[in-house]
């Protein structure tokens, strides 16, 4: 399970270094604010970890399951590590691929949000606020078809092992 955390925390943490740079009102109007937290730096490390801790737990017991259960002999630690940073990959593709995307359409469609919410945000940080909530978005989602992926992939692996 602690792998699963520390890979999704430690990938979540890098890509909100980036959100916290490109539009830091990401974290301060579209999502509740954490009290004295400013600095773009602990914005990224403590929003990359409230946002993903329970995802990489989720990875990592399921994933522990799939390489335990069953008469099969158990899989070790470090044969899980692979299929694990499989999944930070696909995200990590996935993730740009959606930046890149909301970025192009956006401009190429000169859109601008009529939302509220989006006043507070300086005119500057408006296509960086959609961007960052677009891939955000994602991300989320990758990282759960990634992490089924993973866990059917475990399990299959061990599935062709040999009984104990």
């Amino acid at each position: 399970m602690l792998l699963g955390i520390g890979l999704l925390s430690g990938y979540a943490m890098v890509q909100d270094q980036i959100s916290a740079r490109l539009c830091p009102e990401y974290f301060t109007v579209l999502h509740n604010p954490i009290p004295g937290l400013s600095d773009p730096t602990l914005t990224g490390i403590t929003w990359g970890f409230l946002g993903s801790w329970w995802g990489g737990a989720l990875l990592g017991y399921g994933a522990g399951i799939a390489a335990t259960a069953g008469k099969k002999a158990p899989l070790k630690l470090k044969q899980l590590v692979f299929p694990m940073l499989c999944v930070i990959a696909f995200i990590t593709v996935c993730t740009a691929l959606a930046a890149f995307s909301a970025w192009r359409h956006a401009e190429v469609f000169m859109l601008e949000s009529q939302a509220s919410s989006i006043e507070v945000i300086a005119p500057q940080h408006r296509l960086p606020a959609f961007v960052v909530a677009r891939y955000h978005l994602v991300a989320y989602a990758s990282s759960v078809v990634g992490s089924v992926v993973c866990i059917v992939w475990i399990a299959i692996s061990r599935a062709k092992m040999s009984v104990v």
